[in-house]
């Protein structure tokens, strides 16, 4: 039974249970606010009329401006789910402030109030509710299970209009609105509940231990007018909203000609009965159509669809005006608006740059909402044919969904190619890509991360910092180093190592005074070591250190007789050197895999081919420490002379399957940028993990233009495995679109006379052949056609 609903409603296992959380906090707030929003409108119709309406529209939307406001600014100083409860919180007392009012004679600025209340509250929560479901679902998610959030509301909207039609004239105005409020505190309850037990996907309020900036207002209409998509998208929506409020006047004005009531709270029985069964379609159509007609038409193809539904009623709406007709409008506004249109929107917003995904929900529900809405109430004041207004209307958002359909797909691969995690770029990369104002945004953030309790994150933000090549952050990076714990400072010992400020004057005076004021002698021996690799030792005081039995003096003392500057002559330095030679070579000759890494160390300081050359017998040694360190020494030192060692590179390569290793082996590889490797490397490519993989991609691709003819014929050749010419055509797609481009058909036409022979042969070889059992052979050739 389960694995049948499942199915029904496109639940994936061990989903449900969330799924249901999110399904019982809509249908409660939807039968609350639906509730107050359908007695308000009889309430107002019968004791007002709709001719006032425009009037409603107007306060409205100068109210929602307000509330828009004071929203946008909260969801950047607060969460998603404090504003939802704060906005049910109100909702609830909305209703129980009407309750009490509604059984007496109240004047008639409360029947205005009351109208323009529920419109708000209803558009505050549509936008809070979905802005709050956002953070715990990804886009394949939204496609599966939102369909079943809005069946859960209109859910809500039926039991609603049920209630009212059946128990109006029995318990009243006010006591359906008590039952209101209560099902809107309800509705708190499971926000809260959903707060507590799911996790979150994404939140849009927490952007990393760098984050401490919020957008400006005037950043976000920036962001907003450099996204052609996003910018047509909220003009549609602008737009559809105007259609909504001519459409919602139009009907009104129809059921009050039409409808004469016979008694108090006739006109609210209709609509909340219409609403009902609007509702149970919007179920059904959401749960078990929409996502299968996505699937089928497209996206880019169900965003016609509310459009051309509003073209063609008030294609008729214009030449007649019957109750027939102000039906249909109920059921495009209440109907086709919920189900198709919004659930449209929540998927076209997936293709919105993330970091305006919420605030165009935001202000899309609460902010255009009310603008349509003045602008339209404006629009109803100054003509008097709103029919025809109507049809205008309908004809501009298929106007702007067409070019919505035509942009698109852009748009979408646009927003995950800026989004995709690109693991081989470094921060000063990512820094480069932003503009000057993130740029400096991007520094504030990592140098208030420096302030972190943390020291993890501390040394997160220094390595960070260093990679910025800004000798300016020296100071504050030192004066926070100067406070973190012994291993910390060891750590940033290593990421100074390999950094350009090394030799920075203030460095090693920083690390000179760590040397005597330390108590740890873990901490001395690798600042001693970090000063010996610069030759800022004297050799006289080293002496005893040759033979000292802790390794990291030995090495230091090794180190600073070759590297020392302070030698008296040539003759004495000559010495140093010699005697440093022999006790390296001790060290490489040692049987301990510990004096064997230092000894690689140290000759990985020498900087000459000799030392890679000397280094390269080591890749076969049995220890993985060993084998790490040689790798590193020969990836420090590689050059373009160390192209004949190349295959024996290759060929450690292969054998390898430590991930450290290997990306070692791959940075030399590089370094030597020999392009008669490349087809190797391809080959090596096939078995390497994927940040592997991704290494492999970006030496080949700095090899540079000289490989195209290379790439090509790669990407040509049948005889390599697949994933070696995919990723010799993706290496060719960065370096030179144009010729792969030049070169598609007859790439695709080698495909697809493999698709063909695959095909072919997979449905035909048991026929040729039936004295064999052919079976597995059969299913290898659909197997190779599948992968074509």
């Amino acid at each position: 039974m389960k694995r049948l609903f499942r199915k029904a409603f496109g639940i994936h296992s061990g989903e449900g249970r969330h799924a249901f959380l999110f399904a019982r906090q809509a249908f409660f707030w939807a039968f609350g606010s639906s509730c107050l929003d359908t007695l308000s409108d009889g309430l107002f119709l019968e004791k007002i009329g709709a001719a006032f309406l425009p009037r409603v529209y107007l306060w409205t939307a100068l109210g929602m401006i307000g509330v828009s406001t004071l929203v946008l600014y909260s969801l950047r100083v607060t969460s998603p789910y404090r504003i939802l409860t704060s906005a049910m919180g109100i909702g609830s007392l909305i209703c129980l402030a009407a309750a009490l009012f509604v059984g007496s004679a109240p004047p008639d600025i409360f029947w205005y109030g009351l109208k323009v209340a529920s419109r708000m509250f209803f558009a505050v929560m549509i936008a809070c509710s979905w802005t709050f479901t956002d953070q715990y679902h990804d886009l394949q998610d939204a496609k599966r299970v939102y369909s079943i959030y809005s069946a859960a509301y209109f859910l809500g909207s039926i039991v609603s209009g049920t209630a009212i039609n059946l128990l109006l004239d029995k318990i009243g105005f006010s006591s359906l609105l008590v039952a209101a409020a209560i099902s809107i505190s309800f509705a708190g309850l499971e926000a809260r509940r959903i707060a507590m037990r799911v996790k979150a996907v994404h939140d849009d309020t927490v952007e990393g231990a760098f984050s401490g900036n919020r957008d400006s207002f005037a950043s976000v209409v920036q962001m907003i007018v450099r996204s052609r998509f996003a910018l047509i998208l909220l003009l549609l929506s602008l737009v559809v909203q105007l259609l909504m409020t001519v459409t919602e006047f139009n009907y009104m004005a129809s059921f009050g000609k039409s409808l004469q009531p016979a008694s108090e709270g006739h006109i609210a029985e209709f609509l909340g009965k219409c609403r009902a069964f609007i509702s149970l379609f919007n179920i059904l159509f959401g749960v078990f159509f929409y996502g299968r007609f996505v699937r089928r038409m497209g996206l880019s193809n169900m965003i016609l669809v509310t459009p051309l539904f509003f073209l063609g009623i008030y294609l008729g709406w214009i030449v007649q005006d019957t109750l027939l007709f102000a039906i249909l409008g109920l059921i495009a506004v209440d109907g086709i608006l919920f189900t198709v249109e919004d659930n449209s929107f929540n998927l076209l917003s997936n293709a919105v740059p993330t970091k305006l995904k919420s605030k165009v929900r935001i202000i899309n529900d609460s902010f255009f909402e009310p603008i349509g809405m003045l602008f339209s109430s404006l629009l109803l004041f100054a003509t008097t044919q709103s029919r025809l207004l109507g049809f205008f209307l309908a004809f501009l958002a298929l106007f702007l969904a067409l070019g919505i359909r035509s942009i698109y797909s852009r748009a979408i691969l646009i927003n995950l190619k800026d989004n995709a995690l690109h693991f081989e770029r470094k921060v000063k990369g990512w820094i480069a890509s932003l503009t000057r104002r993130e740029q400096k945004e991007a520094k504030k953030d990592i140098l208030k991360a420096l302030a972190s309790p943390e020291e993890e994150t501390q040394l997160v933000a220094i390595e960070g910092l260093l990679q910025l090549d800004d000798s300016s952050l020296i100071p504050q990076i030192l004066q926070v180093a100067k406070r973190l714990g012994t291993l910390s400072k060891i750590n940033f010992l290593r990421l100074l190592d390999g950094s350009s400020f090394s030799n920075d004057a203030r460095v090693i005076e920083a690390i000179d005074g760590w040397l005597y004021e330390s108590k740890s002698p873990e901490l001395s021996k690798w600042a001693n070591l970090y000063l010996a690799k610069r030759g800022l030792h004297h050799p006289e005081k080293v002496e005893d250190d040759l033979d000292h039995p802790d390794l990291f003096l030995r090495g230091a003392a090794i180190l600073t007789l070759k590297k020392s500057l302070a030698n008296q002559s040539l003759d004495y330095a000559a010495l140093n050197r010699t005697i440093a030679a022999k006790k390296l070579d001790l060290l490489l000759k040692s049987a301990r895999i510990d004096e064997i890494s230092m000894g690689l160390d140290i000759l990985a300081e020498e900087g000459t081919m000799e030392a890679a050359e000397k280094s390269l017998p080591f890749l076969s040694h049995p220890s993985v420490l060993v084998k790490r360190t040689a790798a590193r020494t020969i990836a420090r030192l590689a050059d373009k002379r160390l192209a004949r060692h190349a295959p024996q590179l290759i060929e450690e390569l292969d054998a390898a399957r430590d991930n450290q290793f290997r990306l070692h082996l791959l940075d030399a590889l590089g370094k030597i940028s020999d392009s008669t490797m490349v087809r190797e490397i391809l080959l090596e490519s096939v078995h390497l993990r994927p940040n592997e993989r991704r290494r492999a991609e970006e030496i080949i691709a700095q090899m540079g233009l000289k490989i195209v003819p290379l790439l090509l014929a790669f990407t040509k050749d049948i005889s390599l495995p697949e994933r070696a010419r995919i990723l010799a055509s993706k290496i060719l797609g960065r370096l030179a679109l144009p010729q792969l481009q030049a070169n598609l058909i007859d790439i695709l036409d080698i495909e697809i006379e493999r698709a063909y022979f695959y095909f072919y042969f997979g449905h035909t070889i048991q026929e040729q052949y039936p004295q064999y059992d052919l079976e597995m052979l059969q299913s290898a050739l659909l197997t190779g056609y599948q992968s074509v």
